[in-house]
């Protein structure tokens, strides 16, 4: 890019205007203040995590946290008892000491 080109571009931009709140001060040094006030207030350490007390928070706890690959094993069973459940109530109970 040529120097005149380069020269006509930077016509385009406004100079920043300094505002009365900012005359006398580094609006930067402003701002770099507002962020390390921000993350002084913000607590150090480690978190902390409250204790499960529901059945699902503590299965969570007790399976998924671990990585374990039983949540797997109960879903198939789950999934079979429920299976069994819904034939036997739409189907098999009709059939009771009867052929089919």
């Amino acid at each position: 890019m040529s120097f005149v080109a380069r020269r006509q571009l930077s016509t385009l931009i406004p100079p920043k205007i300094a505002s009365a709140a900012n005359i006398g001060s580094n609006p930067a040094a402003k701002r770099m203040q507002s962020i390390v006030s921000f993350y002084e207030k913000l607590p150090r350490g480690a978190a902390s995590f409250a204790k499960a007390t529901t059945p699902v928070g503590i299965y969570r706890e007790k399976f998924f946290e671990s990585g374990s690959g039983k949540p797997l094993f109960h879903l198939s069973v789950g999934l079979l008892l429920l299976g069994y459940g819904l034939e036997y109530f739409f189907h098999l109970r009709h059939h009771k000491g009867e052929e089919h």
